[in-house]
C-alpha cells in the first residue's frame, strides 16, 4: 500500500483516535486480501500492548496522549500485521482456556481447536491426583490448562526443542503453575525414564503431510515453526512415534489423547485400534473430528 494511503498514528493522538484508526487500517487491509479479520480486537490488542496498558485501561483513560515512542512502535506494528503477521507475534502473547500465554518463533501459536482436548482429557481425570505427560509440549498450553482446573494434577511436558522448553517453562511460572510442571528435552519418550509412569498422555503433535505445507495460509507457513507443522510424507509420522512404546510409560488404566487433522479420524484412530485402544472421537465446533481419546482394551 502506497505510504500516501496509511492511515497513520501521530504522537499526541489520544487512545480513542489510536483505536479508530487502527480500526479503519486493519477493516481496510482484510478487505483488500479477502479475509476475515478481526479489526478492532487486533486494534486494542495493539494499542494495549504498546502503551503498556489493559483492556480496562484503554476503555477507562481514552483520553489519555499517545507519545512518539509509542506512536513509532504502534505504525511499525500495523504495517506488520497488515502485511500478514499474526496478531500474537506481534504482541508475544495469546489466550488460551481463557489464561494468558507467552509464545515465540519457536512455538505454534495455541488454537482455539486444541481446547477440545483439554476438554476430553478433563472428563477422563475427573477428580484424581494424576500425571500428565505432554508429548511435543510448545508453549506448554495443553499440561498447563489442565494443571488450573486440577490442583492435584502433575506434568512433564517434553519437546525437543530447547526454545519451546524456555517459553513453557515461563507460562509456567506466570500462571504460578512451576511446582508442578517439569519441562524436560525429548524426542517423544527418548529422555524418559523406565520408572516414568502416567495415567495422561497427551498430544497435539504435528501432523500436515509435508507436501501440503507450502500451500497452507501465509499467516501459519511463514510464521508457525515448520518442525511443529511437518508430520511427514502422510502426516501419521508422530502418531506411529507416540504409539511405538506408549505402554512403557502408560499406566495400566491410562489414556491417550492425541489432537488429528480434520479428515485423519480413520487413519490414527486405526493406528490407535492397532495397538490396543479403544477410541472414542470428540468434535470441534465446526464439527470436524479433532481429539481422539485412546484407552487400553
Amino acid at each position: 500500500m502506497p505510504e500516501a494511503q496509511r492511515l497513520k498514528i501521530i504522537s499526541g493522538d489520544d487512545i480513542k483516535t489510536a483505536l479508530l484508526t487502527l480500526r479503519r487500517r486493519f477493516e481496510d487491509s482484510f478487505k483488500a486480501r479477502g479475509i476475515d479479520g478481526t479489526a478492532a480486537l487486533d486494534a486494542r490488542l495493539l494499542v494495549g500492548h504498546a502503551c503498556g496498558m489493559s483492556r480496562e485501561a484503554l476503555v477507562s483513560e481514552p483520553e489519555r496522549n499517545i507519545n512518539q515512542q509509542q506512536a513509532e512502535l504502534l505504525n511499525s506494528l500495523a504495517d506488520q500485521r497488515c502485511d500478514g503477521v499474526p496478531i500474537a507475534r506481534l504482541i508475544h502473547e495469546t489466550e488460551f482456556w481463557s489464561l494468558p500465554f507467552i509464545v515465540s518463533k519457536d512455538t505454534l501459536v495455541p488454537r482455539g481447536d486444541s481446547e477440545i482436548l483439554v476438554e476430553a482429557a478433563l472428563e477422563v481425570i475427573g477428580a484424581r491426583c494424576v500425571k500428565i505427560l505432554d508429548v511435543g509440549t510448545g508453549t506448554g498450553c495443553l499440561a498447563l490448562s489442565l494443571l488450573h482446573e486440577c490442583p492435584d494434577a502433575r506434568a512433564t511436558g517434553v519437546d525437543i526443542n530447547t526454545g519451546a522448553l524456555d517459553i513453557a517453562q515461563r507460562n509456567a511460572k506466570q500462571l504460578g503453575l512451576e511446582s508442578r510442571f517439569n519441562a524436560l528435552q525429548s524426542d517423544v519418550y527418548a529422555s524418559l525414564s523406565s520408572a516414568d509412569k502416567f495415567d495422561l498422555i497427551i498430544s497435539n503433535p504435528p501432523y500436515i503431510a509435508s507436501e501440503i505445507i507450502e500451500g497452507l495460509d501465509k499467516e501459519v507457513r511463514l510464521h508457525d515453526p515448520r518442525m511443529a507443522l511437518d508430520g511427514g510424507a502422510d502426516g501419521l509420522h508422530f502418531y506411529r512415534k507416540l504409539l511405538e512404546n506408549v505402554f512403557d510409560y502408560l499406566m495400566p488404566d491410562g489414556h491417550l489423547i492425541v489432537e488429528i487433522g480434520y479428515d485423519q479420524k480413520d487413519l490414527v484412530s486405526e493406528l490407535m485400534t492397532t495397538s490396543g485402544f479403544d477410541v472414542r472421537v470428540y468434535y470441534d465446533l465446526a464439527q470436524h473430528p479433532r481429539v481422539l481419546v485412546g484407552k487400553f482394551s
